[in-house]
């Protein structure tokens, strides 16, 4: 992929521009209800992103735990057929 200048765009500036796009999306297009399930599809994430190499939970920011999508949104996944595929390639 190359950017209007003809230059290939680093990893962070792709990460950039991804979580700009995220905001907005989040801001603009999501009512209350849908920013929640949102929310609880992306923590995962992003509470890994703050991880290092401590105790989760000690002296860390991060509240987040692991736990059960809420049902209906399981329910939403699965019957529509998403999946994540080919990143760890």
């Amino acid at each position: 992929m190359v950017d209007r200048e003809g230059r290939q765009p680093s990893d962070r500036e792709a990460a950039d521009r991804l979580l700009e796009k995220v905001r907005t999306f989040v801001a603009e297009q999501l009512d209350d209800q849908e920013a929640a399930l949102f929310a609880a599809l992306v923590a995962p994430g992003i509470a890994e992103a703050y991880m290092e190499n401590e105790v989760v939970g000690f002296d860390s920011e991060v509240d987040w735990r692991p736990g059960a999508l809420p049902d209906s949104l399981t329910e939403a996944v699965r019957s529509s057929g998403i999946r994540v595929e080919g990143l760890g390639e």
